[in-house]
C-alpha cells in the first residue's frame, strides 16, 4: 500500500488536549475510528508526537490504495464521530481536513526491506 504522511503543527498549549484526543482514538472511540479508517480505505495509521524547537508537530503516516480518494471520503462523512473527529482536529491542529485545501504530497523514498 502506499504511504502518504503530513505534519500538523500543535497550537501552544495543546499538546495534553492532542494526547487526550488519541488516547480517545485508541481507547473510547476506537472502535468508531477503526471504522471509519476502514471505510475510508486506510488500512494503516501511525500517528507521532515530535518535539522540536519551534514546538510541538503531529505526524502522520498512513497506507491507503489510493489516498485521494480516502482524503475524499473521508471528508464526506458528516456523522457524530466525524463532526467531534473533525472539530478535534480543528482545536489541536487549528486545520481543517474538510476543506479542498489539504494539500496532497510527493512520496520521495520508501525503503522498505
Amino acid at each position: 500500500m502506499p504511504l502518504y504522511a503530513f505534519v500538523a503543527p500543535i497550537q501552544p498549549n495543546k499538546t495534553a488536549q492532542f494526547r487526550e484526543f488519541v488516547a480517545e482514538l485508541s481507547g473510547a472511540r476506537k472502535t468508531e475510528y477503526e471504522a471509519s479508517k476502514k471505510s475510508c480505505g486506510v488500512g494503516r495509521e501511525t500517528i507521532f508526537l515530535q518535539h522540536t524547537p519551534m514546538g510541538q508537530v503531529a505526524i502522520v503516516v498512513q497506507e491507503a490504495d489510493n489516498q485521494a480518494e480516502a482524503l475524499a471520503s473521508l471528508r464526506s462523512m458528516k456523522d457524530p464521530f466525524h463532526t467531534w473527529y473533525f472539530q478535534r482536529i480543528k482545536d489541536v491542529w487549528d486545520t481543517s481536513f474538510v476543506g479542498p485545501d489539504v494539500p496532497m504530497n510527493e512520496l520521495l523514498l520508501d525503503y522498505r526491506a
